[in-house]
């Protein structure tokens, strides 16, 4: 999502160690004291622009993860990944065309179009060849809640569809009942359905713009060649056919009627060629012994990611622009980095008095997925230490009007009586989350039985943009919050027994945060690379939960649908309603089973 050019880090090797040694622990080490000098100092280094934005695999990678190690080493944590402190694993970073890409369309005279100046293929594509007679089919969408049916009166079966951007209420975002339906992604998906060999999708007018998709990093593959193309591309069909692209669509925009057709005697043939690069990158790992001859055998893991958006233009970014811009991420993640170097320099210091193990964590991975903390709790070494217990610790740095959110406290009995407590001493506005899933890297850990807790201070308005910069960290807000966070360790430290683990109750996130009627109350396992939509975890008490299903099965299919991937299982379950019943086929293991799930109403 990169064409930004690391020309400026040459010197960076040159320079290391005069930028580390402005970082060095000042006299507060010796009290392990946690300031909001030495929070601000790691924050400002980590989110600056000499890391140009943290993304996995790249050299501001390399400089953070540098960075964290010698956190560690001056805390006194010994290295425990493979590789010293590192726990190396791979990933696809990023999506590049390759040299076979191309599009011609015959209108009565054949034309040839340019990659990247005239169309460019979606990173979702599936490589290969579409080639056919061209059809018009709208928006390409297919929503029955709305009773509105692009494909209702074309047939796109063995043709390639041509669809606009976007829907028919996107002129209005204060009355565009399709929203849920314009992701590109998802539209392409029925596209597919409705037997196309291809799509072709064009931006519209009223978006102001002529310009061509991103080519986005995804693991995905759609099943067939889709590609985005600039509107002169399609309006040359158009005046072919003796239409009007304009008319047409304003037509469709106002009566929010469809105004599908089949071009006569016009085809189109394009190639998709992309190439998946892989990169190399590591989690961040520190152990503390601790000294009593028996709970030193139980181990806390105290962590947070490491990795941001880099430039944007891969993964992950808010920001409206095309152009590449540094995302800084100070808040999301460097704030909880710094969280968790301070912690262990506090808990190095204060050693002599822990009974219980500590290991300190920064994951990568993170904005991908959660990959990091995924492969974490799949690794040898994640067997190797009898873990009791996660906090995790993202966007910790914006604290505003003394309120803070607390995630997992459904995961364990003890949680919210000892928060409530601790919270006498700081009096923070609360906001209590049942659930141990979720968007950040505890959800790994409590998919593997375990108790967790995330904290957090809230989303802002330059959250995944460019402008989450350091200066707009609340440094004091953030020492507060960390001081609970000690407390809360020195507390767990102390307790006879370990943190006694239970199931939380739904929150019903996966209906609320993507509109959907129905929930299946499932988990995604967004590093698997199974055939099918593996899953991580099932939400106590929801309709997969009921039906038996487990986490890393892996869902095949759902009703009538074949599952292949995420956005097949999403747009699977959007053609369900309250109440409603279907068979889903999982694969568990070697044997494939087929579970019965009811829809709550």
């Amino acid at each position: 999502m990169n064409k930004k050019s690391f020309s400026k880090y040459l010197l960076v090797p040159f320079v290391l160690y005069f930028v580390f040694s402005a970082y060095t622990l000042n006299g507060d080490h010796d009290k392990g004291k946690i300031t909001a000098q030495n929070v601000i100092s790691d924050i400002k280094y980590l989110a600056s622009d000499e890391l140009g934005g943290r993304f996995p695999g790249t050299l501001g990678d390399s400089l953070a993860e540098k960075f964290g190690i010698k956190k560690f080493k001056e805390a006194g944590l010994t290295p425990i990944g493979e590789d010293g402190y590192r726990q190396h694993f791979s990933f696809v970073s990023e999506i590049k065309l390759g040299p076979a890409n191309s599009l011609s369309v015959n209108t009565g005279t054949k034309k040839d179009y340019t990659v990247s100046t005239d169309f460019v293929p979606f990173g979702f594509s599936s490589t290969g060849t579409a080639e056919g007679d061209l059809v018009f089919a709208g928006y390409g969408i297919n929503a029955a809640d709305l009773n509105y049916n692009d494909f209702k009166d074309i047939d796109v079966s063995g043709k390639v569809a041509v669809i606009l951007a976007y829907s028919p209420g996107y002129v209005n975002p204060h009355d565009d009942p399709f929203s849920q339906y314009e992701q590109a992604r998802r539209k392409c998906n029925m596209v597919k359905e409705a037997g196309a060999k291809g799509v072709i999708v064009v931006a519209g007018p009223n978006t102001g713009e002529d310009e061509l998709a991103r080519l986005r990093t995804s693991t995905d593959n759609l099943g067939i060649p889709s590609v985005s193309v600039k509107r002169v591309v399609v309006e040359t069909m158009f005046k072919a056919a003796g239409k009007n692209l304009e008319e047409i669509e304003k037509g469709i925009d106002s009566l929010r009627t469809p105004n599908s057709f089949a071009f006569t005697n016009m085809t189109a043939k394009f190639q998709v060629d992309l190439q998946y690069v892989t990169a190399n990158t590591a989690n961040i790992i520190g152990y503390m012994e601790g000294n009593d001859p028996v709970l030193k055998n139980e181990v806390i893991v105290i962590g947070a990611h490491m990795d941001h958006l880099g430039d944007g233009m891969k993964y992950g970014s808010l920001y409206e622009g095309h152009d590449p811009q540094i995302h800084n991420g100070a808040d999301d993640n460097a704030s909880g980095d710094a969280g968790v170097m301070e912690l262990a320099k506090y808990f190095s210091v204060n050693h002599k008095e822990m009974k219980r193990s500590y290991i300190f964590m920064l994951f990568n991975g993170e904005e991908a997925g959660l990959l990091g903390s995924a492969y974490f709790v799949k690794s040898e070494l994640f067997k190797k230490y009898n873990i009791v217990t996660m906090i995790n610790m993202d966007m910790i740095g914006r604290l505003a009007d003394n309120k803070l959110t607390i995630g997992g406290i459904g995961t364990s009995p003890i949680w919210q009586g000892m928060l409530d407590s601790l919270n006498k001493t700081y009096n923070f506005t609360i906001a209590y989350n049942q659930d141990g899933y979720g968007p950040s890297d505890h959800s790994s850990f409590y998919s593997k039985n375990m108790p967790v807790l995330f904290f957090f201070t809230g989303l802002h308005k330059d959250y995944h943009r460019p402008t989450d910069k350091w200066p707009l960290i609340n440094s004091d807000g953030e020492v507060k919050v960390l001081g609970m966070v000690k407390d809360v360790m020195n507390t767990l430290d102390k307790m006879p027994a370990k943190p006694e683990f239970v199931k939380a109750k739904s929150d019903n996130q996966e209906r609320s945060n993507t509109g959907f009627r129905v929930t299946m109350g499932i988990i995604p396992d967004y590093s698997s690379s199974a055939d099918g939509l593996a899953i991580t975890g099932v939400r106590s008490g929801g309709p997969a939960d009921k039906a038996g299903l487990l986490a890393a099965d892996v869902i095949i299919k759902m009703g009538e649908y074949e599952i292949k991937n995420i956005y097949d299982y999403t747009d699977a379950l959007s053609k369900f309603k309250p109440g409603e019943e279907t068979d889903v086929v999982i694969k568990r293991g070697t044997e494939q089973m087929t579970m019965h799930v009811a829809f709550n109403k």
